[in-house]
C-alpha cells in the first residue's frame, strides 16, 4: 500500500490491520503515545509518525517486561533473527523503508521543551498502560535518547 496506492489487496490489508490496531486501545497505549501527545500538541506533528519515531526507544526501555512477547512476534513473522534484537532491527529496517525519521530531532529540531513535555507525558492518560511504571526522569531520558538517536541496537 505504501509503494503502490492502487494495490487494492494491500489497501484492504491495511484497513484490516488498522482495525486490529484499534483493539490496542482496550489494553492501554503506553509510553509511545505518552511521549507523542506533548510533541503533537506543542509542535503539531502527525501523531502516527511521531509514534513511529518513538517506538524503538520505548520498546528498548520496556525490554525487561516485553522481551518474551517480541520474541514470539518474531517467530510469528518468521524473522531470520527471532530475538528481541532481531525484532528491533526489523522495526528499524521497516521504518527506513517507509522513510520514517530515526530521531525526533528530524521532526522538531528543538530540545528546549523536554522538561515541560516530560511532565505532560507523565500525566498523560496513556502512561498507565505502559508495562513499566515510568517517572518524569524516564520520560526525559526517552526524549533525549530519541532526539540524539541513542539506541543500543542499530541496523
Amino acid at each position: 500500500a505504501f509503494t503502490d496506492g492502487q494495490d487494492i489487496e494491500a489497501r484492504g490489508n491495511m484497513l484490516a490491520g488498522s482495525s486490529m490496531g484499534s483493539t490496542a486501545f482496550q489494553k492501554g497505549l503506553g509510553a509511545i503515545h505518552s511521549l507523542s501527545h506533548p510533541v503533537g500538541a506543542i509542535y503539531n506533528t502527525h501523531h502516527g509518525l511521531t509514534n513511529a519515531v518513538f517506538m524503538p526507544y520505548v520498546l528498548e526501555r520496556n525490554r525487561e517486561k516485553i522481551e518474551d512477547k517480541l520474541i514470539a512476534i518474531s517467530r510469528y513473522l518468521d524473522l531470520e533473527n527471532k530475538t528481541f534484537e532481531g525484532f528491533i532491527k526489523w522495526i528499524l529496517n521497516l521504518r527506513h523503508e517507509l522513510k520514517i525519521p530515526h530521531t525526533i530531532k528530524d521532526l522538531i529540531n528543538d530540545n528546549s521543551k523536554f522538561d515541560e513535555m516530560s511532565k505532560m507525558a507523565l500525566n498523560d492518560p496513556s502512561t498507565g498502560g505502559n508495562p513499566i511504571t515510568f517517572n518524569q526522569e524516564d520520560f526525559l531520558a526517552l526524549y533525549r535518547k530519541s532526539y540524539d538517536g541513542n539506541l543500543s541496537i542499530t541496523l
